[in-house]
């Protein structure tokens, strides 16, 4: 890695590839902007060098137009003093949201790039997999409350290269929270990126059908599994604790799943970890035999009728951090207000942060009004609401 001199940054630059305080230590990810109170860090502690194998990146975008339609509303952002920790919040998620929206659509062009070369039995560099989980690990390890903005992605293209990249988030996260290193967080992303590479075997006449599938169908779709471990380990040659994800992620913690029928933690912690993620990112996508379902429904048929399917530790955790009521879905509170969930409150599931976009009348608000539910008890949620549909704004 190249060194560069601190004082020859500035406020605002970007790089292409992560900055490092030292070796081991992260400073910034790519793509992400200096900030102010990044080079007072830096002079705080008396660091005088940084580390990159990147360049300067230059941003063509009009910054005064970085921001969401939503947010095109938004014309004070003046809070009371008790919410600024919610502001900052809101703040944060605003200024890495088109990193975030870059990243999501790299993910996506490299997964579908990967899933049609091993389709076509081509051959391919696994390095660009490797420097994007890379860069997946570090932008989740830096950020909070991700799933806001993984919610308000709609991103076109085919359903499972977004489920994928969806559920890749989704594991990282539950990663972090349970403090995997950055080389195991890294490992996480890679295995997620590469779980489903067997479903390019299944003919499409089978993975795409609406209808019910025959019993040999269904037999066509369980095989996925093992074809694409076999894939991972004897043509692409990728350590086995990598492709096991791929072997594993259909088994169940109660022994029922496929293709072992193994249970417990008999399955590796990484598959554990993304048949939770998978399971909630394939619930809330649209698929060819059904229509997705609302994050909170998707949460409650997590945690009740597919009991016996995870880690329930593991699912504890991941609900600590998305809520009942998921970040970044929508609901409708008991005075009328439609909002956002902004931040989940660990002991009280049911009263997160919100971020309100619409009045009581049903127009978006032209200020930033942010509610938390565990201070203002009189109000809570009535019901979740489709977030596409709550902001349309023709």
């Amino acid at each position: 890695m190249k060194k560069l001199n601190v004082s020859e940054l500035k406020p605002g630059m970007r790089f292409t590839k992560p900055v490092y305080l030292d070796k081991e230590n992260l400073f910034i990810t790519s793509n992400t902007p200096i900030t102010d109170s990044d080079l007072e860090r830096l002079k705080r502690f008396g660091i005088t060098e940084v580390l990159t194998h990147g360049d300067i990146l230059v941003i063509d975008v009009d910054p005064e137009r970085l921001e969401t339609q939503l947010e095109d509303f938004i014309i004070s952002t003046i809070v009371d003093e008790d919410l600024l920790p919610l502001k900052g919040i809101y703040d944060n998620l605003n200024r890495i949201k088109v990193q975030f929206s870059n990243l999501f659509k790299n993910t996506f062009a490299l997964v579908q790039d990967v899933y049609r070369k091993v389709a076509d039995d081509k051959i391919f560099d696994f390095g660009p997999v490797r420097e994007q989980g890379e860069a997946l690990a570090d932008f989740v390890r830096t950020h909070n409350n991700l799933s806001y903005l993984i919610l308000g992605m709609n991103n076109p293209g085919y359903y499972l290269y977004n489920q994928i990249t969806t559920s890749t988030f989704y594991a990282l996260i539950i990663g972090k929270l349970l403090d995997f290193s950055r080389p195991k967080m890294v490992d996480l992303a890679i295995s997620c990126l590469v779980a489903d590479v067997g479903m390019t075997k299944v003919p499409a006449t089978i993975s795409e059908k609406t209808d019910q599938l025959t019993d040999e169908e269904y037999k066509s779709i369980l095989k996925h599994t093992i074809i694409g471990y076999q894939v991972l380990t004897q043509r692409i040659k990728i350590k086995n604790s990598l492709a096991v994800v791929a072997l594993q992620h259909h088994e169940r913690f109660d022994g029922k799943g496929y293709p072992q029928k193994i249970a417990a933690t008999a399955i590796e912690e990484n598959a554990r970890i993304y048949a939770i993620a998978d399971n909630f990112s394939a619930l809330i996508t649209n698929r060819p035999h059904r229509q997705r379902v609302l994050p909170h429904e998707a949460i409650k048929s997590m945690i009740s009728m597919d009991v016996g399917k995870f880690d329930l530790k593991i699912v504890r955790t991941f609900l600590n951090q998305v809520s009942l009521y998921p970040v970044g879905s929508c609901v409708e509170l008991s005075d009328k207000r439609v909002g956002i969930v902004l931040a989940a409150n660990a002991d009280k599931p049911l009263r997160p942060s919100i971020r309100i976009i619409k009045d009581e009348y049903g127009t978006f608000v032209r200020n930033l009004v942010l509610v938390d539910l565990v201070k203002e008890n009189h109000l809570f949620i009535v019901k979740a609401l489709d977030l596409q549909e709550a902001t349309v704004t023709s």
